[in-house]
Formats: structure tokens, sequence, C-alpha cells
């Protein structure tokens, strides 16, 4: 017989426990020999309790603040996904992609290659998302195999060496 998911069963809220409230109206105390009444502690007598606190009014609830809204973990990951699917705009921000790229110049070319064109930055950046997004769909596909969801470093080492191209 084949398993089927059921449906998450939800537990009834637990309503918090009323706290007592005990009357303040002299006419209904009751009082001892010793002449405390019976309903009061020496602390609700003098006002410094939780009731004087309050205000003086012992039956006002405080109000809930209503919680914000949250999505379930993965759903807001999976709208950004085709959103960006969808657009055809460069994902990485265009003047910290100039200053890596000048950065890694400097390093290999020492002084040679000082200047860059904007459509030659514009290209060796719409080929490094074009590598990134090919790298990351191959790395995708093998947590996949692994039946996980999760990606994880060992899936792109693994998705650059069984690559068909070098991965670098």
């Amino acid at each position: 017989m084949a398993r089927t998911k059921h449906a998450a069963v939800k537990k009834p809220k637990e309503q918090p426990k009323k706290k007592l409230q005990f009357e303040r109206s002299p006419q209904r105390r009751v009082t001892r020999a010793g002449g405390a009444s019976t309903s009061e502690t020496p602390a609700r007598a003098a006002g410094t309790g939780e009731g004087a606190a309050a205000g003086g009014t012992p039956g006002r609830q405080q109000q809930r603040v209503k919680k914000p809204h949250r999505w379930r973990p993965g759903t807001v990951a999976l709208r950004e996904i085709r959103k960006f699917q969808k657009s055809t705009e460069l994902l990485i921000p265009f003047a910290p992609f100039i200053r890596l790229v000048r950065e890694i110049t400097d390093f290999y070319a020492r002084g040679t290659v000082t200047r860059w064109t904007p459509e030659a930055l514009l290209a060796i950046q719409e080929a490094a998302e074009f590598h990134l997004i090919e790298l990351f769909e191959v790395a995708n596909l093998c947590a996949i195999h692994a039946k996980r969801v999760t990606l994880m470093q060992r899936d792109i080492q693994l998705a650059k060496r069984i690559g068909g191209r070098r991965w670098s």
C-alpha cells in the first residue's frame, strides 16, 4: 500500500491562565480578629501590588501585539529564483565587479594593463555571470542526485571536477 502524507493536525491554542481577581470593595471583605482582611495582603492594602501598577483596573487585560507575517522557509527563495530567471539584468553589482577586475589585472599584468573600456568590462561580467550560473545549475543537479535540497560546497567541487569544461 502506498504511503501518503497526512495533513498536519493543529493543536488548539492554549489560553493563558487567568489571574485571580480580588474584589477591592470594602463591603465584601471579611476581616479576622486581627483586623487584616482575608482577601488582601499587606502589599495590596498599601497599593503597591499588580493592581496598583495597572492603573487601578484589575479586570483590564493587556492587548496582544499581532506578530508580523512570516513566509515558510523556502517560499521566498523560490519566488526570488523565479524572479531572477525571468529577468535579463546582471546580478552582480557593476562597481564592485570593476574593482575586482582591476585588482586581478594589477596582480597578473603588473601595470601593463591599466585601462578598460566599459564594453570590455560588460563582456567580462556577462561571461562571469554565465559561468557562475552554469556552475550552480550543475551543482544543484549534484545535490538533487544526493537526495538533498541544500547546495553544499562538495556539490560545487564535484560539478567542477566532472564538468565537460575546465572550470578553473
